[in-house]
């Protein structure tokens, strides 16, 4: 059978009759009906998302010893051996964090089709539209279905506002995902974590300009929904919420600079130093030693200064009495 065939029988036909069903229990509104599907088919997809959170966070683990690979071995191909033999090792499967990126494009590209088919006010469209739809009064009576919600047209193309909510919504799920890396990346994995969080969202954000505002609704919503899977399961690393305000922003409003957690920590060399201050036992000014000592070490000197008293007192006694009897014998 031609794929064309099947890409339209087996998926883009049901999606049409599920997004007509969804927008009749939504009260008409399809842009409640796109947030519906946006939510079913995380739902669906919840198993191989948090398989793949998983995988994300055990890579983030291990980093440290990746990142001690690389400064051991300077031939790329041992370094690749090693990589890959830690990873088989630690049961992490870097390709894995692809998964439901890639079963989430065919949704896309058919709800695409879905949205210009539903939603197109030609009389071509909506003769395209009811040769698709299934013979059930409920699904036959839906239509025509609104393209009005909140401010968006869903049936337009360009809006400005729905590309900048999924600008800024994948920039933060960039960021938030390269933030747990920053401490122990290389130079060069750091320029590529920058590149990322900045290319990936234009990539993005130029195709909701294209296409129609539906679209755009159906991927900001998903993207957002990962944000809190993302943040819930693998957690928000060095990122916080104070960090999205630039330090120049910050001195014009009479904030305090931000300091980056790694620019908290204290160095490795200081740390050490410090601990080392802390475990030297402090003494009086004639240089005793008045520290803490160890269980034994204690006891045994409570024992000798006890034994120096009772002789002192002791002594004491005995010279009293040797006076005493010296008195009465005058």
């Amino acid at each position: 059978m031609p794929i064309g065939f099947i890409w339209q029988t087996f998926l883009e036909t049901p999606l049409i009759n599920l997004m007509v069903v969804m927008s009749v229990v939504s009260f008409g509104s399809y842009g409640v009906a796109i947030l519906l599907f946006t939510l079913l088919s995380r739902g669906l997809l919840f198993p191989l998302t948090l398989r793949t959170l998983n995988s994300t966070r055990h890579l983030q683990e291990i980093q440290p010893k990746i990142e001690k690979i690389r400064k051991q071995y300077s031939d790329p191909k041992r370094q690749s051996e090693e990589t890959l033999k830690l990873y088989r090792e630690s049961g992490v499967n870097p390709l894995g964090c692809l998964g439901p990126q890639l079963l989430q494009m065919p949704l896309f590209i058919a709800l695409y089709q879905v949205i210009r088919i539903t939603l197109g006010s030609t009389p071509e469209a909506v003769g395209s539209l009811s040769g698709r739809l299934y013979n059930v009064d409920l699904i036959q009576n839906a239509v025509p279905l609104s393209t009005n919600f909140l401010f968006l047209d869903l049936s337009a193309n360009g809006n400005l506002g729905l590309t900048v909510i999924v600008f800024c919504s994948m920039w933060l799920q960039q960021r938030i995902s390269s933030s747990r890396n920053a401490a122990t990346s290389s130079g060069q994995q750091a320029q590529m974590n920058q590149m990322m969080q900045w290319m990936m969202p234009a990539i993005f954000a130029w195709f909701v300009l294209a296409v129609p505002a539906g679209l755009g609704l159906y991927w900001g919503a998903s993207t957002i929904i990962g944000i809190v899977l993302q943040w819930v399961f693998v957690g928000p690393g060095d990122f916080e919420w104070p960090s999205l305000i630039p330090n120049l922003v910050r001195s014009r409003i009479g904030l305090e600079p931000y300091i980056t957690p790694s620019e908290r920590r204290p160095a490795p060399r200081a740390a050490a130093a410090a601990v080392a201050i802390d475990d030297q036992p402090a003494s009086d000014p004639d240089g005793t030693d008045t520290g803490d000592t160890d269980e034994s070490g204690g006891n045994e000197r409570s024992k000798r200064r006890r034994s120096r008293r009772a002789r002192a007192r002791s002594t004491g006694s005995q010279s009293r009495s040797g006076r005493r009897r010296r008195r009465q014998r005058r």
